[in-house]
């Protein structure tokens, strides 16, 4: 939904208005904060004004201290830090909120800049004043080994979309499998969207939103590193990757969204094969999707999830299912991780009994390596004692 704009940031004179806010929220991650100012500071040397615009979600850990020793070597840092945690979106909408700039761009606290694109996509965007935003692929970064592993997903040229032209546009995110997620907005434009989607994607709906507001962009060249492999914590877990496991019915949810969005505003009603075809074209976005998760899960070793996701991947396309590595493995891990997660979850049990097992000492590995407990024997049924167990 979009309202009239609603300025919340105080007043400034136009002179110090600077043309860009990186805007950063943060939550329990000063190392991480603290190793991405320094690349700021040292390596984004811009000829235009920018600020730094912190929201901070209640942080426990030294992120304060962090922000006044950056602000102190001259940075130009505002800092809001809620009185609570908010959740993620109001945290990030809080900074984008706070900025001051003429374009606000969001920058995750663990990511870096490509600092020579950036300026580009600024340059961009001030000989166009009337685009409301710039998309562009992420790049997938290794900061270990300062080695990229190529963009997210690719376009061939850039475009503009006006008004109007949302069908051409969702062509475009269907065709090249576009997360319009990195994206610098004008400010005015952005401050229009206030709402907190749940059950539909957030960066499909804000560009839903946009997309009837004024033109939007597409830039084939990303200014934005999504750092896979962190110099602060290597082992850490990419909150990109979370997403990617669990999020797929909410992109299906932005998608619909999106086109129902686009044909109300064209007044066009679909017939029924009209409706088949929209539903095959999020059908094949989503399944994509689903068997990123399902590699995601299946490096995890979470079989239980692996299988729902087969079931899922069947119903949609089955010869995707049946091209699943090791598929015919699958069922006897399914079944040792699926005891081990219920045997660990009942009160007293100290061993799992075993009934009409050929090979009882495989399965007992099996449940070990899937999770079981150390505490928990497993054992043919004949070997029953005393002790609370399963059968």
């Amino acid at each position: 939904m979009t309202v009239p704009t609603v300025d919340i940031t105080a007043a400034t004179p136009i002179a110090t208005v600077p043309t860009l806010s990186l805007c950063i929220p943060t939550y329990n991650r000063a190392d991480f904060l603290d190793y991405l100012l320094a690349h700021i500071a040292r390596d984004c040397t811009f000829d235009f004004p920018f600020e730094i615009v912190i929201s901070d979600n209640a942080s426990t850990d030294t992120t304060a201290e962090v922000v006044e020793k950056h602000r102190s070597a001259g940075m130009d840092i505002r800092y809001y830090r809620q009185p609570e945690n908010k959740g993620s979106l109001p945290n990030y909408m809080t900074a984008l909120h706070r900025a001051r700039g003429r374009y606000v761009m969001y920058l995750a606290d663990d990511d870096l800049l490509i600092p020579e694109a950036l300026s580009s996509t600024i340059a961009f965007l001030l000989a166009n004043p009337d685009v409301v935003a710039s998309y562009s692929p992420w790049e997938m970064y290794d900061d270990l080994t300062k080695v990229s592993s190529g963009n997210f997903y690719d376009i061939e040229d850039d475009v503009i979309f006006r008004p109007g032209q949302e069908m051409d546009l969702l062509s475009l995110i269907i065709e090249n499998h576009i997360f319009p997620e990195t994206v610098i907005y004008r400010a005015d434009a952005m401050r229009k969207i206030v709402g907190e989607p749940k059950f539909c994607f957030w960066a499909f709906s804000y560009l839903a939103n946009l997309a009837a507001i004024g033109p939007v962009a597409f830039r084939k060249e990303s200014y934005y590193r999504s750092v896979t492999g962190s110099s602060v914590a290597p082992n850490r877990v990419q909150a990109g990757n979370e997403q990617a496991m669990t999020d797929w019915d909410s992109y299906r949810g932005g998608l619909e969204y999106f086109i129902y969005v686009a044909l109300h505003r064209s007044r066009v009603t679909l017939n029924d094969d009209a409706k088949r075809a929209f539903r095959d074209l999020v059908d094949v976005f989503i399944e994509t999707r689903m068997r990123v998760a399902l590699r995601l899960w299946m490096a995890r070793g979470d079989c239980e999830r692996v299988y729902e996701l087969i079931c899922r991947l069947h119903y949609l396309n089955p010869p995707s299912a049946a091209a699943v590595p090791q598929v015919e493995k699958l069922p006897l891990l399914i079944l040792a991780q699926m005891l081990s997660r219920f045997a660990n979850g009942i009160a007293d049990v100290d061993r799992v009994l075993l009934q009409g097992v050929d090979d009882g000492q495989s399965v007992a590995s099996l449940m070990r390596e899937t999770g079981l407990a150390r505490h928990i024997i497993v054992a043919p049924l004949s070997d029953k004692i005393g002790g609370a167990g399963l059968e």
